[in-house]
Formats: C-alpha cells, sequence, structure tokens
C-alpha cells in the first residue's frame, strides 16, 4: 500500500507547482526564459570560475584543461631555455676588459672565490656571474674608487729602468734582485730600530713591492746611514761569474743594514758587479 503525502503549501500561501494532467513538467519560468540551459561562452562553472585567467578558461572542463596543458607546456619550455646556475662554482668564469683586467687577473684571489661561493649559493645563472663582477668592478673604476692595478711585471721593469736603463734584460735581473733585497732589508732594520708596530712594518716592508718603494728605501737607506765606498774598477775580483754574484747578494753580509754585515765583503762584490756587468 502506498502511502501519498499531501502536498504542502509555502509559507506565503502560494501553491506549489505541479505536473498537469498529462504529467508533463511546468514551463520555464519568465526569469529563465532558456528552460535552464548553459550559456555555452559563459566559462565553466566551478573551482575554474574562482582563480583562472579568462585565457585559460573553457567552455566545459575538458577544454579548461586543454588550455592549462598547453599553458604549462610552454612555461616548461621556457625554463629550460633560462639560464642555469652551474653544478661547482669553479665554473664561474670572468672576461674583464681591458680597463679593469688588471684587478682580476689573479685567478687564486680569495675576493673572487667569495664571489663564485655566493653566486653559486643564491643560483646565479653562469652567464650572468661575469657580467655582475666586471660591471661592478668597471663602475668602481670609472667613479676613481680604485688605485691603480698593481702589475708585477710593470713594477720590476721599472725598477730596472732605474738601476740598470738601457742594459740587456739578463743583466737587469742581478741588478733588480739586488735593490729589492737591500729595500727589504732596510724596511726591516727600520721597523726594528722603530719599534713599529707589526702592521706598519707590513706596510713599510710592503713599499720594496713597488718600484717608487724601493727607489725610496733607497734614498732613505743612503740619507740614514751612508754606505762604505765602492771599490774602484779593477780591484781583484776573483773569478766571479753572473751566477756567483747573485748568490753573493743573497748573503747578509751584503746587506748594508744587516746585522752580519760585512764591509769588505760588501766592496768586493760591489767591485766585481762593475768588473762583469760593466759601469
Amino acid at each position: 500500500m502506498t502511502l501519498l503525502h499531501p502536498l504542502r503549501a509555502p509559507e506565503d500561501g502560494a501553491g506549489s507547482a505541479a505536473p498537469d494532467a498529462g504529467g508533463a513538467a511546468p514551463g520555464p519560468s519568465p526569469a529563465d526564459p532558456a528552460g535552464g540551459a548553459s550559456d555555452p561562452a559563459a566559462p565553466a562553472p566551478g573551482l575554474w570560475a574562482d582563480f583562472l585567467p579568462d585565457n585559460l578558461r573553457g567552455a566545459d572542463d575538458k577544454e579548461t584543461f586543454g588550455k592549462l596543458a598547453a599553458d604549462w607546456k610552454a612555461r616548461r619550455d621556457a625554463d629550460a631555455k633560462r639560464p642555469q646556475a652551474p653544478k661547482s662554482a669553479a665554473d664561474y668564469t670572468l672576461e674583464p676588459g681591458e680597463k679593469i683586467a688588471g684587478y682580476l687577473s689573479d685567478p687564486s684571489d680569495p675576493m673572487l672565490g667569495f664571489a663564485r661561493d655566493i653566486a653559486l649559493e643564491i643560483g646565479l645563472p653562469k652567464e650572468h656571474f661575469s657580467k655582475l663582477v666586471t660591471g661592478l668592478y668597471e663602475k668602481a673604476h670609472e667613479a676613481g674608487l680604485l688605485a691603480p692595478a698593481y702589475d708585477p711585471k710593470a713594477e720590476l721593469a721599472a725598477i730596472a729602468d732605474r738601476v740598470a736603463p738601457g742594459r740587456p734584460a739578463a743583466d737587469q735581473k742581478p741588478l733588480v734582485e739586488r735593490a729589492i733585497r737591500e729595500a727589504e732589508g732596510f724596511a726591516k732594520v727600520l721597523g726594528e730600530q722603530l719599534k713599529l708596530s707589526e702592521g706598519a712594518r707590513g706596510l713599510l716592508g710592503a713599499l720594496a713591492d713597488e718600484a717608487a718603494g724601493v727607489e725610496l728605501m733607497s734614498a732613505l737607506s743612503g740619507a740614514m746611514a751612508p754606505l762604505p765606498a765602492f771599490a774602484t774598477v779593477g780591484a781583484p775580483t776573483g773569478g766571479w761569474t753572473k751566477e756567483s754574484l747573485e748568490k753573493a747578494v743573497a748573503d747578509p753580509r751584503y746587506n748594508p743594514m744587516g746585522r752580519e754585515y760585512d764591509k769588505d765583503f760588501r766592496a768586493q762584490v760591489d767591485a766585481a758587479f762593475r768588473h762583469v756587468y760593466g759601469g
């Protein structure tokens, strides 16, 4: 036995719509003339309409997924073409211009090592490293913030021009080495006599790395402690050669500011220098 529940009238008193005698469903309401059919041009309902941009919305889920897949592939392909960070910090290379090449010529410079490590840590692409570092130095150079780059070869050449101008390179070498040793020795003894701090001694000793510093040390040495008169040309040289002279200038007895300085030994070596190299 089937129980039929009576239809309840809504609270506003309006009757509920019911099928007609033939069982047909009621027609569309005036508010929905299409009878509830969705607009094909409207965005897909539900989740997609909440956050997707208009260009990724389709008329239905299938079309929406198709647009999403195409967009994801395009983004993936673009990422694959984008410059990537190297696997090792050592893979970062530099291509400095002529103006700043002297500042970046030493591959063992610890500052460059730090820059490479940080670049790898933040994932900097390999292609961008050189542009970043060289660009920084170029800007600093243009602004006058960098001191002249140190060039050891240029400094040695300048010393050679001062102590042995116009002579062959082979003849200049021992004379340059002698000048540098004397400058270093004088700076060391002067620092001890003046009881300078380690930092001040370091600055004083660093002067011997540059031609101007060697010249300064030589002038100060001559002014503060005149060297004994050199032996005249023609004094006995004892068969000195270029090789033996190089060893002699490294001997502590040759340095006039050293504790083991030997006046006679110095005079003999200097006489040998003039005999071997002339002048």
